[in-house]
């Protein structure tokens, strides 16, 4: 997973761990954004589904309920609740 330096900065501001990253991007809402991008949003339907495979990540699924990602050719360009 390749980080934008935005994306580094906004992580970092925003208290986003990697393994919150990871979360997002596998289980996260698909959607297109424009530029071409895609934006994958955890909420409360991609939590229930990914608790049911990482009951023991109950306080990192908690964490990343509500967050986004914003990609483009499979590199995070930013990062937000």
């Amino acid at each position: 997973m390749e980080l934008s330096k935005h994306a580094e900065d906004r992580i970092r501001q925003r208290g986003i761990s990697m393994a919150a990253l990871n979360v997002i991007w596998k289980y996260g809402h698909e959607s297109f954004a424009p530029g071409g991008a895609v934006k994958y949003f955890f909420g409360k339907n991609e939590y229930q589904y990914a608790l049911t495979d990482h009951e023991e990540k109950v306080e990192l699924l908690d964490r990343v309920r509500g967050c986004s990602i914003v990609v483009i050719d499979g590199t995070i360009i930013t990062a937000y609740r």
